[in-house]
């Protein structure tokens, strides 16, 4: 079932912890940018491009989640938590075109030859952007496994990777402070391959979730395992899970006594239902499917490939 958030302190939660980034990275990108500009950092600018991308997909965050959480109505039966998968998406692909900008601008001025010579107070800002982004990466990390959230984990990525583009930049200001200027300009294109790597691990991993792909062999192996222990189930045939959002879900068929009455079969099905979701809390909606446990048919569709 979908994480209940009463059950989650105030300040951990989705809309809460994406507000605190939004401030951070608003701050962030204003005194990025503005000290790259005064002092003269290519390397500070684009980490404050970058900045600006993390404000960007705070917004498309918040949005993704704040429909996500929709019950489900007419239109949307199955409920509205793909918008959360879909968020997380548009921050990747924000990422993928950030990146290709600030790789763009490097190497022209590597080529140009155009490198500026930073001053103290960038290489000071850039070492103050590393501090305030990995707390909030390490913040916004813990919050998205308290609330099994891939948008708030895309999110606490990307606050990942500016601490290290900002490390990178304080780098090459460094490095063009001592004399070799163009190490600044090196420094944003750094920067530049740091967010298109992740920014591509991310549109790919939520791309697959989009797509019905079957999550990790461990939680598939849980779930298989929790339905097997349900009393009165003689084999699990059957499982599909796909995930949705923050949660999953999950069809399966399990074979019972063929005895059993239509009523105890029924019964039964909810008791699989039940077991799974109190040893996987993230699992929204299971579709259980009763057969009779036949060995011989059963061994008959395995000869002939059919599904059982």
């Amino acid at each position: 079932m979908p994480v209940d958030l009463t059950a989650v302190p105030r300040r951990f939660r989705p809309t809460e912890c994406t507000v605190v980034g939004m401030v951070a990275n608003l701050a962030l990108t204003v005194g990025k940018i503005a000290v790259g500009f005064l002092f003269r950092s290519t390397a500070l600018v684009a980490d404050g491009v970058h900045s600006f991308a993390d404000l960007v997909s705070d917004l498309a965050v918040l949005l993704a989640l704040r429909t996500a959480r929709r019950p489900p109505d007419k239109d949307h039966p199955y409920g509205h938590e793909s918008f959360e998968t879909l968020g997380a998406i548009a921050v990747a692909l924000f990422m993928l075109i950030v990146g290709v900008l600030i790789g763009r601008d490097a190497i022209m001025r590597l080529l140009h030859g155009d490198n500026l010579e930073p001053r103290l107070l960038a290489l000071v800002m850039a070492l103050v952007s590393v501090v305030i982004k990995e707390i909030l990466a390490r913040y916004t990390l813990f919050a998205a496994r308290l609330n099994h959230s891939p948008a708030l984990f895309a999110n606490g990525q990307m606050h990942r990777t500016d601490a290290v583009t900002s490390l990178a930049a304080a780098g090459g200001i460094l490095g063009a402070m001592m004399g070799v200027t163009w190490l600044d300009s090196v420094g944003a294109l750094v920067i530049s391959v740091f967010v298109l790597r992740e920014g591509w691990r991310l549109t790919h991993q939520n791309v697959l979730a989009l797509l019905d792909t079957m999550p990790d062999e461990e939680t598939v192996q849980h779930l298989r395992e929790a339905a097997g222990r349900t009393p009165g189930v003689r084999e699990i045939r059957d499982l599909k899970v796909r995930q949705r959002g923050s949660v999953f879900h999950a069809d399966l068929t399990v074979a019972v006594d063929g005895h059993l009455t239509v009523a105890a079969a029924h019964d039964l099905a909810h008791m699989v239902e039940d077991t799974m979701r109190d040893e996987f809390r993230e699992l929204s909606r299971v579709l259980v499917h009763v057969e009779p446990f036949e060995p011989d048919v059963v061994s008959d569709r395995v000869r002939s490939g059919l599904p059982g």
